[in-house]
């Protein structure tokens, strides 16, 4: 178990860090990817690896054979589906993936001897600090603005990823 948590930590550390440094050239990314019509299926590409990545986890744990298991991720993909599909920003879709990641990479860092719900809030709590961190960062770049709606997004996407990992985790224990 301690290997696990040391693990998530270097995870989410490296996560965090590819975010925050790649905050001052990821418009250099988006621009010609939208100015070629490409970044909102770029955007829906990396959905597509996502979701494919969880359906191989459930399907390598057996949890597709059990009903409960299958019921949750039909319940859960609907729920991130009915949120993130009348986004218009395809860049705000993809903090759904970043700070979803982040949740879970901080739930599995939160100390052991701390509760499952007070894993769940320190991850909660962690997800959206670091979401402002985010916006903190972009608030100092010349080319970039903080967009404070933006950290209500990241921790949006950290609640559902945390509320979908718990439904799994409930689902796996009936």
């Amino acid at each position: 178990m301690v290997d696990d948590a040391r693990l998530a930590r270097g995870g989410l550390a490296v996560l965090l860090l590819g975010i925050y440094s790649t905050l001052g050239v990821v418009r250099r990314i988006t621009e010609p990817l939208r100015e070629a019509n490409l970044l909102r299926l770029t955007v829906a590409a990396v959905f597509v690896v996502v979701v494919g990545a969880v359906v191989v986890a459930l399907v390598r744990s057996g949890a597709l054979r059990r009903p409960l298991l299958l019921v949750t991720g039909v319940v859960v993909f609907a729920g991130y589906l009915a949120v993130i599909w009348p986004m218009e920003s395809p860049e705000e879709k993809l903090h759904f993936v970043e700070y979803g990641l982040v949740a879970l990479a901080a739930f599995f860092s939160a100390p052991v001897r701390f509760s499952e719900i007070g894993r769940l809030s320190f991850a909660s709590l962690f997800t959206a600090l670091a979401g402002m961190g985010d916006e903190g960062i972009q608030a100092l770049l010349p080319n970039r603005y903080a967009d404070w709606r933006d950290v209500g997004f990241n921790a949006l996407a950290g609640v559902m990823a945390l509320v979908s990992l718990s439904l799994f985790r409930w689902a796996n224990r009936r």
